[in-house]
């Protein structure tokens, strides 16, 4: 399918699709920005965080994409891994330069080791962007907020999907009772002078990389886990169960309800001559939905990468057939897992693309393009 500007295509509900399309939730508000799908020469896509560090995983050129393992002049870089998600993001459009940071891993301590270990300055961010509000992926963000209070550029903004981002979530247990899995609190991020942007429709970031936005439910087979809850809020707040997803919920505040995720977006790169490289990072509304969904967004069909977090680690083996399934019908020319993914996945993957598959390691570096 020929690319089309985003302005012609809806997104999940139809209609214009407004790139950019940002809610106003603070007086430190982001502003949007419209215009055509943005394409970049090149991008270099770092895994600060994973939840494995492999010093054997392997590097090296493959048909259009180069990887590079943690390793410097044969010693090892020592990265710490955790069960968490970062990536550094950095793309090039001509002499035009930018860095987005995407989530941020699940403790300070792991986080800034590694930036420091792989040379990343989270200073130098002209973005950043959280894909939904799980401590495993905005853990370490209040440290670093707090950190380079007055260090990062002016009107830094951080994206995020939805409402739900920041509120406070938990899951229940097979035996009875809940884990606190904890709240994302945008006060304190905004006081140390970040702008928080909600971009529910697609939104352009930093001019070179993209959110989907939203995600629409297409498949039969990909349901968000079953045990997450959110806890409502009063019903004036950004927590309230009016935010919780399409569904009509009555719940009284300090209730749970069902967690459906309706914030969690994927963040998006379309590399000239390549096609779309997908971050899913975690996958609860679905890798397939998520792929999908920026599809549409931008009219664009060629998948040049799925990465990221995909949910199945505790998948039953049918549902990650289908998975499978689905990924041989997009076609991707690389499928890049990590996080969450799971053991199971990766093995089918291999098994049925292995020439397709790029296994995990924390500090990898793939580059996408010229």
């Amino acid at each position: 399918m020929k690319r089309r500007q985003f302005l012609k295509v809806g997104a999940v509900t139809g209609g214009v699709f407004a790139l950019g399309g940002v809610t106003r939730i603070a007086s430190r508000s982001a502003s949007a920005q419209s215009g055509p799908v943005p394409t970049v020469d090149r991008l270099v896509m770092t895994n600060v965080v994973d939840n494995i560090y492999d010093v054997f995983a392997k590097g090296g050129k493959l048909d259009t994409i180069t990887v590079q393992r943690a390793r410097s002049g044969g010693d090892y870089i020592r990265l710490l891994a955790e069960h968490g998600l970062a990536y550094h993001l950095e793309s090039l459009r001509g002499g035009e330069r930018r860095e987005v940071l995407l989530d941020f891993a699940l403790t300070d301590l792991n986080l800034f080791h590694n930036y420091r270990a792989l040379g990343v300055d989270p200073t130098r961010a002209d973005a950043l962007i959280i894909s939904h509000g799980h401590r495993d992926h905005y853990g370490a963000l209040p440290d670093l907020a707090r950190a380079q209070q007055g260090k990062f550029k002016p009107g830094l903004t951080l994206y995020a999907g939805g409402e739900d981002t920041f509120c406070h979530r938990v899951l229940t247990m097979p035996t009875g009772g809940t884990l606190d899995v904890g709240q994302l609190d945008r006060g304190p991020l905004e006081a140390h002078g970040l702008r928080i942007a909600l971009a529910k429709q697609a939104a352009v970031v930093a001019g070179h990389a993209f959110t989907s936005g939203q995600i629409p439910r297409i498949t039969d087979f990909e349901q968000p886990p079953a045990a997450a809850r959110l806890v409502a809020g009063p019903m004036d707040s950004v927590c309230s169960p009016a935010h919780f997803g399409a569904t009509k919920v009555e719940a009284k505040p300090g209730e749970l309800v069902a967690d459906t995720f309706q914030g969690e977006h994927a963040t998006a790169y379309h590399v000239k001559d390549r096609g779309l490289v997908v971050i899913t990072s975690c996958g609860h509304a679905g890798v397939i939905n998520s792929v999908r969904q920026v599809q549409k967004a931008t009219g664009i069909e060629k998948v040049h990468a799925i990465v990221g977090g995909f949910h199945l680690a505790p998948a039953p083996d049918e549902i990650v057939a289908k998975t499978v399934e689905a990924f041989k019908a997009i076609n991707p020319d690389y499928i890049i897992p990590s996080h969450c993914t799971g053991l199971n996945t990766i093995i089918a993957v291999h098994r049925a693309m292995p020439q397709k598959l790029v296994m995990p390691s924390t500090g990898t570096r793939v580059i996408f393009g010229v």
